[in-house]
């Protein structure tokens, strides 16, 4: 290849510069015939089997025809270039690097940033038969702002037409900037349809603003707001308020005890406050009910959680680690119980103080330190706590590093009184001694074994108690006896760790529940067993066995959990099974079956279907819940069906919701 001509456009209105390449030319009253050209010009590169130059002003060019511009490719049968950045071509194939899409257009036109396209199909997925794939009768592309637009617009999923929207309107940008972010849909049998449509405000480099209206159509409608800003770089900070106001016919129904569900929230985070290695979090709420967190817009899945938990807790901590060995902390705690109509004897803790003192070693000596006050505070009651813990250590190896021991004494000190008593403080001190002897034993031959017994022996040496007001809790250390072992063995593609840990009461002649852990896999086979053990009730309070195979083309789990609760002896007994299977390299098909062997009913039923590739993921499932229901005349029985889809098409976005139908 050579040079033939660098030609000077004259249309250019700044005499930019065209380099055309080719294997041969020929002129012909003022048109240049090319065979194989190649046309560089500022952000293009044009290559073809053949073109003309004509005029000096306009190159066409035939016959496989590719053009690179910036991070895309387009191929096409016919190119034209007519001066500066002005490009039209007919039959296209573009394919955009940087968003990994392609686009199959009857014709386009580039000028400059501004891609225009008629009868355009595009997609992510492989060019020859794609999964999925969009049809729009027009549309364009701004290169520059990423903003895409299109015209009557067809989604098909395998050749099937599922989706039709007359104008969509985007960016494929993942840089912040002002618009609608991707709305939220929900149903709910009891609530109705949800639908929350997202609005992004970009208010600078730090600070940005989003507005949330949502609406539930069969309980009413409300108003949320973020604020979202960072005043450093070592900080970020939300405000966050909201209103969600229900219909007179849904307050009524449910007799609920507040029509209007309104409150806010303050985050704050912020390393180097004051000095360089202290932090500073803060987390502030109030909400006239929990209903206010439930009913926020982005909970289009009706997850109920947020109502089990009556109290609002609002928190203030700051850290300062002020050297190496030393940390200071303040932590605040505020709570709002929602059951109640006034929180006047709600107990706050406004503040704790902590100071603390790392572990340190002085040759074999090894000495930390921990002292806390806590003021209590509410309207009708208001106390103090103080309380500290001073252990020194002495560790030693023997036996050839076989076996260690670790000696450590503590004295512990708390007090505690209501302020402007007349009454003695309660005051409780202790010191008592820790001796452990331990090991970590390690054996190679052809498979490999560790080993790491030990034991703890706890002597209450001395305590003296003084509870006037019964302010302080059980923090006497009982005589006593801990067993622990962790052994793991290997060989080959066979692996199995274990766990024991038992506490002896010497006094009492008790123990605590004896736990037990064990982890065995064996090629595609795998084992996991969770166990404890009363001694008091004489017989298993917990036990989780889990048993699995699992290959590149199937899963199959089976998981039983027996569960005695001690105080109110209640049992829970139940199976679940779930089978996993390939459909192909992508696709695999899931089913779950739980039932409750105690109650002897069907707890849930779940089937479905994933798939992920690079250009799309889904997951589709149906769920029936049967839940038991307490009644006058007995145990009665309530169906709920789920259906749970989530869908993405990359990069242009999906939907993730779960319906409840029944």
């Amino acid at each position: 290849m050579k040079i033939i001509s660098i030609l000077f456009f004259a249309i250019f209105a700044y005499a930019d510069i065209i380099k055309v390449y080719a294997t041969k030319a020929l002129e012909e009253n003022k048109t240049i015939i090319l065979q194989k050209p190649l046309i560089i010009y500022k952000d293009f590169i044009i290559q073809a089997q053949k073109g003309i130059v004509k005029n000096d002003k306009t190159a066409v060019l035939e016959g496989n025809v590719t053009v690179f511009y910036q991070n895309s490719a387009i191929e096409a049968d016919k190119v034209t270039v007519i001066s500066k950045n002005k490009i039209f071509a007919k039959n296209n194939i573009i394919y955009d690097r940087n968003l990994d899409l392609w686009f199959k257009t009857k014709n386009v036109s580039i000028n400059g940033d501004l891609i225009k396209f008629k009868k355009v199909i595009f997609s992510s997925c492989c060019i020859d038969k794609p999964d999925w794939f969009i049809y729009s009768k027009k549309g364009s592309y701004n290169k520059k702002t990423k903003y895409i637009k299109l015209y009557n617009l067809t989604l098909y999923v395998h050749k099937v037409p599922v989706f039709y929207f007359p104008f969509y309107f985007n960016s494929l940008d993942k840089t912040r900037r002002s618009g609608l972010l991707r709305p939220y849909f929900g149903y709910s049998a009891k609530e109705g349809f949800l639908y929350t449509q997202p609005v992004y405000i970009v208010l600078g480099q730090r600070a940005d603003l989003e507005f949330d209206p949502t609406i539930r159509t069969a309980r009413g409608r409300g108003l949320y707001a973020t604020f979202r800003f960072v005043d450093s770089p070592n900080s970020y900070g939300e405000i966050k308020l909201g209103e969600f106001i229900d219909y007179d016919k849904y307050f009524t129904k449910y007799n609920l005890a507040n029509k209007k569900h309104f409150g806010y929230q303050f985050l704050y985070e912020r390393n180097s406050t004051v000095f360089t290695n202290d932090k500073l979090y803060m987390d502030l709420k109030y909400a006239n009910d929990v209903d206010y967190f439930y009913l926020n817009p982005y909970n289009y899945t009706f997850n109920t959680s947020y109502l089990i938990d009556k109290t609002i807790t609002s928190k203030i901590n700051y850290i300062n680690r002020f050297n190496t060995n030393y940390i200071f902390g303040i932590y605040a705690k505020y709570f709002i119980d929602t059951s109640k109509l006034s929180n006047e004897d709600t107990i706050q803790v406004l503040p704790q103080i902590n100071l603390h003192k790392f572990v340190t070693k002085n040759s074999n000596i090894l000495n930390s330190f921990d002292a806390n006050f806590y003021n209590y505070y509410s309207i009708p009651t208001k106390y103090y706590q103080f309380d500290t813990l001073l252990p020194i250590s002495y560790s030693k190896a023997i036996l050839n590093h076989y076996l260690s021991y670790k000696i450590t004494e503590s004295f512990s000190f708390a007090s505690a009184n209501y302020y402007n008593s007349q009454t003695k403080p309660d005051v409780f001190s202790q010191l008592y001694t820790s001796v452990e002897l331990y090991s970590s034993l390690i054996k190679k031959d052809g498979y490999l074994h560790i080993i790491n017994p030990s034991v703890t022996f706890n002597f209450n040496n001395y305590n003296h108690i003084q509870n006037s007001n019964n302010l302080l809790g059980e923090l006497k250390i009982n005589n006593s006896v801990n067993l622990k072992l962790f052994q793991i063995f290997e060989n080959g593609n066979f692996y199995l760790d274990h766990s024991l840990s038992q506490m002896l009461y010497i006094d009492s002649n008790q123990k605590n529940d004896l736990e037990n852990t064990l982890n065995v896999k064996k090629g595609n086979y795998s084992l996991n067993l969770q166990n404890k053990y009363s001694w008091d009730y004489k017989r298993t309070i917990y036990n989780a066995l889990t048993a699995s195979y699992s290959d590149s083309n199937y899963l199959l789990k089976m998981t039983h959990i027996y569960k005695y609760d001690k105080i109110n002896t209640n049992k829970i007994k139940t199976i679940t099974l779930r089978f996993e299977k390939s459909l192909n390299q992508y696709k695999r098909f899931y089913t779950e079956y739980s039932y409750d062997l105690l109650n002897r009913y069907n707890k849930y039923i779940l089937l479905g279907v994933k798939m992920s590739k690079k250009c799309w993921q889904y997951d589709i499932g149906f769920k029936r819940n049967r839940i038991p229901v307490l009644k006058e005349d007995g145990i009665s029985y309530r169906n709920d069906y789920i259906l749970n889809f989530n869908v993405y098409f990359n990069p242009i976005g999906g939907l993730k919701q779960s319906i409840l139908l029944n």
